[in-house]
């Protein structure tokens, strides 16, 4: 495979919490069924993460990973801050924009 890859951008708003985390893996399931090789969470318009799902949300990233595909997260500084103190922000490349997500999930 050369060149762009398929990247699914999903836009999250409001709260993340168990019901959005559900949304989340189905849309992961669909994403490597459809062989889409790039998923990025775009987390600006988040106004708070439910603690209780990060680690699921690493579980997906590490389901991700499994099947080749890339993942990031484009994160505000207060979500960049929830997931820096519960320590998985290092789980994550976190793009400052969903643009330059997009192109570092291109291939070579």
């Amino acid at each position: 495979m050369e060149g762009t890859i398929k990247v699914y951008q999903m836009n999250l708003e409001g709260e993340v919490d168990a019901a959005k985390m559900a949304e989340i893996s189905r849309i992961v399931g669909q994403l490597i069924k459809g062989e889409m090789y790039g998923l990025i969470l775009n987390f600006e318009a988040v106004e708070h993460v439910n603690f209780a799902i990060l680690s699921s949300l690493v579980d997906e990233k590490r389901r991700i990973q499994s099947f080749g595909a890339t993942s990031g997260c484009c994160l505000s500084d207060y979500i960049k801050n929830i997931f820096k103190t519960t320590g998985v922000l290092e789980a994550f490349p976190v793009f400052d924009t969903v643009a330059s997500g997009e192109k570092a999930t291109e291939l070579p």
